[in-house]
């Protein structure tokens, strides 16, 4: 599997480990029934969708641009 550039690894990684938080932990709060869904994304195997980036950046307490490398189109209408 390929890494993705969105999710900042080390970074999910220090910040949970700082709350003495495991993945186990993290799933929970999340409302997942396995720890491997939550330990996927904070590897970078998965892609998280913006409420679940949202979700993890609560649970931690940080922004959510410093956990996720986020960039944003303007979207053209056409006139």
């Amino acid at each position: 599997m390929l890494r993705n550039n969105l999710v900042k690894t080390d970074v999910l990684k220090k910040e949970r480990q700082s709350l003495g938080l495991t993945y186990g932990d993290m799933a929970y709060k999340m409302g997942y029934k396995s720890k491997s869904t939550y330990m996927y994304i904070e590897k970078g195997k998965t892609v998280p969708t913006l409420p679940v980036m949202l979700s993890i950046s609560q649970i931690l307490g940080k922004p959510i641009d410093y956990l996720f490398s986020l960039e944003f189109k303007e979207i053209d209408k056409g006139g």
